[in-house]
Formats: structure tokens, C-alpha cells, sequence
């Protein structure tokens, strides 16, 4: 499509050109109109050189083709005024027939690019190998020309067959990298949540490690507690034995000292008695 609206510019600005010589040519004296158009058709030529150099060092047939059109440009518009007194044409007329000319050139490439990039565009889509079917020819020249044609695209078939399967390759390669990415991400995930699977149950583990231990120490504190109070009781018990034990042996104590006493009081009653 640049290249379409390349030439389209280029045959409008030709156009244009040469409606600005018409015009001039009503408005001008006709020596200073040839003068401008000398300018016009040398400007023209160097510009057509300089196209024409750089196309060569660039290897470039595009800016070679614009170099060419420039120069016939410049020899068309030297060769105005030698035509029209020659063969006796109006300068009007002669100028708008040449100008519709070149749009019409310029047009007819833009159809023939479009054309030439459409074709290019279908044969890379395409992955089927062309078919070339070609009459036979008489000459020898002829017959070599098919050959190396064919040859020729016999290899550029080739290497479109090698590119699409380069493609293809790239593509797989691809899909398989994409699919061993998915699998890795999924490992990734399943290796995840078994981690966090066990961590829970290792929490789970040292939560009930911690509830059994505090239990222990429960039922440890319980039963020293309960050894507390039975040796306290124990104690209790000793004490109020010790106790009894003690009013016991005072109770045989003052028995005994009453039983003395008594003695001694019949003893002196005996002896008051004997005297």
C-alpha cells in the first residue's frame, strides 16, 4: 500500500507540474516560460543522476526506476517547445495530453505493484509448492532460460518448504515449552499444598503434643496435690494419736499418783490405828 500511494503522489505532483506551465503560459512571455522550464528540466536531470548513483550504491531497482522516470521527465520537458514548433501543436493541449499520459503510467504501476505484492503475500500463506507447467520451447536459449526458471524456483520452493517447517518446528517447540511450563507450575502447586498439608499436620501434632503434656502436668499436679492432703491428713492423724497417747499416759499418771496417794492415806490411817 506505500508503494501504491508513492506512485499516486508522484503522478499528482507531475500533474500539478504541468497545470503550472499552462497556467504560465497564459500569464508569461514565452522566452522567460522556456527559460523556467530549462530550470525545471535541469533541476529534473541532477535529481535523476543523484537517484540513479545512490540506487546503484544501495543496489536498490526501486530508487534506479524513480532515477530513470526523473530523467525522462527532464528530457520530456526540454523537448517541449522543439515539439510543439515542429509538428505545430497547441502548448495547452500537448501539456495536458502528457500529463494524463504519466498519470495514467503511474496509475498502471500502482495496479501492477499491488498485484505483485498480493501474489507475494498469497504464495508465503500458502504452504502448498507451485506447480509450474510450462509449453515446450524450440530454441536452445529458450530451453536453458525454463531450466534455470525452474531451478530457480524449484529452490525458492525449497526454502519456503524449509521455512515452514522451520515454522512448524518453532511452533511445537513452543507448545511443548508451554506445555512443560504448565506442568511445571502445576508440580510447583501440588508440591505447595503438600507443604502446607504438612505444616498443618505438624501444627495439628505440636498443638496436641502441648494439650497431652499440659494434661500431664495436670494429673501430675492432681495427684501430688492428693499426696499433699493424705500426708496432711496423715499428719492430722499422728497428731491427734500423739495427742490421745499423751492424755492417755498423763490420765495412768494421775492414776498411778491417786493410787499412791491412797496408799500412803491407808498407811498413815494404819499407823494412826496401831498407835
Amino acid at each position: 500500500m506505500k508503494e501504491i500511494f508513492n506512485n499516486l503522489i508522484k503522478a499528482i505532483i507531475i500533474m500539478i507540474y504541468f497545470i503550472i506551465l499552462n497556467f504560465a503560459y497564459t500569464k508569461m512571455e514565452l522566452q522567460r516560460l522556456v527559460e523556467d522550464i530549462k530550470v525545471f528540466a535541469g533541476t529534473y536531470l541532477v535529481l535523476g543522476i543523484l537517484f540513479i548513483e545512490r540506487a546503484y550504491k544501495e543496489d536498490s531497482g526501486k530508487r534506479a526506476i524513480t532515477g530513470i522516470e526523473l530523467l525522462f521527465l527532464s528530457l520530456h520537458s526540454l523537448s517541449i517547445m522543439h515539439v510543439i514548433t515542429k509538428f505545430q501543436y497547441d502548448f495547452r493541449l500537448y501539456l495536458l495530453t502528457s500529463s494524463y499520459i504519466i498519470a495514467i503510467y503511474y496509475v498502471l504501476k500502482a495496479i501492477i505493484v499491488y498485484t505483485q505484492d498480493r501474489k507475494q503475500y498469497l504464495n508465503e500463506l500458502s504452504d502448498i509448492s507451485e506447480i509450474v507447467k510450462e509449453e515446450p520451447i524450440k530454441k536452445e536459449a529458450k530451453k536453458r532460460k525454463s531450466k534455470e526458471i525452474n531451478k530457480e524456483k524449484q529452490s525458492n520452493n525449497k526454502t519456503k518448504n524449509k521455512d515452514n517447517t522451520n515454522k512448524t518446528k518453532n511452533d511445537t517447540n513452543e507448545k511443548i515449552t508451554n506445555k512443560t511450563s504448565v506442568n511445571e507450575k502445576v508440580i510447583i502447586n501440588k508440591n505447595k499444598t503438600e507443604s502446607n498439608k504438612k505444616a498443618t499436620i505438624n501444627k495439628n501434632k505440636t498443638e496436641s503434643n502441648k494439650k497431652a503434656t499440659i494434661n500431664k502436668n495436670k494429673t501430675e499436679s492432681n495427684k501430688k496435690a492428693t499426696i499433699n492432703k493424705n500426708k496432711t491428713k496423715s499428719n492430722k492423724k499422728a497428731t491427734i494419736n500423739k495427742n490421745k497417747t499423751e492424755s492417755n499416759k498423763k490420765s495412768t499418771v494421775n492414776k498411778t499418783k491417786t493410787a499412791s496417794n491412797k496408799k500412803d492415806v491407808t498407811n498413815k490411817n494404819e499407823v494412826k490405828e496401831n498407835d
